[in-house]
């Protein structure tokens, strides 16, 4: 009897090791990585406020990122003349979306090379799907989104002079930088 209880005993204790293999299990996990485009922006167009004169007043000329000119005080628009906003395309992944981080100048001035005569500007931006839809205006250097509709978007910019009283005749020249990131 003592050898069957033995017999007995050692079958229990393999199904009781062998029920604890059984109780083993797993599970699989997908794991995923997503390559964007990276993102990029190209300038088209260059800015210009066109032709304008000063008097013995200080004033402004504003123009806006539809290429529209406007005058205030002691500035005046040549008629003759127009102006254009710059344009900028951006490009990366459809359908992502994008923020204007900064949009800044040579120290935000155009200058004629004596920095007495420098005219400040306060940048507007404006961002534009690339189907045309606007995604909004921004008026300074705050950032403003966009919509990479299709892989690309547009930005216009424009700005407001600031121009000095009696400001000096001749050409004045500057640089607009438009830094862009994916939201």
């Amino acid at each position: 009897m003592n050898t069957k209880m033995s017999k007995l005993v050692v079958a229990m204790a393999a199904m009781v090791m062998a029920g604890g293999a059984w109780a083993a299990d797993n599970a699989t996990a997908t794991a995923t990585a997503n390559v964007v485009t990276p993102i990029s922006v190209a300038k088209n167009t260059d800015m210009s406020f066109g032709k304008f004169y000063a008097s013995g007043t200080a004033g402004t000329v504003t123009l806006s990122t539809k290429s529209e000119r406007s005058a205030t005080d002691g500035a005046t628009l040549v008629t003759t003349s127009s102006g254009t906003a710059a344009v900028f395309t951006v490009t990366g992944t459809g359908n992502s979306t994008f923020t204007i981080d900064t949009v800044t100048g040579s120290s935000t001035v155009l200058t004629n090379g004596t920095s007495a005569n420098d005219m400040s500007i306060d940048w507007t931006t404006e961002a534009v799907s690339g189907t045309g839809a606007a995604q909004g205006v921004t008026a300074g250097n705050d950032a403003t989104t966009g919509t990479l509709s299709g892989g690309s978007a547009k930005i216009y910019a424009g700005g407001v002079l600031t121009v000095a009283a009696d400001q000096p005749a001749g050409t004045y020249t500057g640089s607009l930088k438009v830094t862009v990131a994916y939201n």
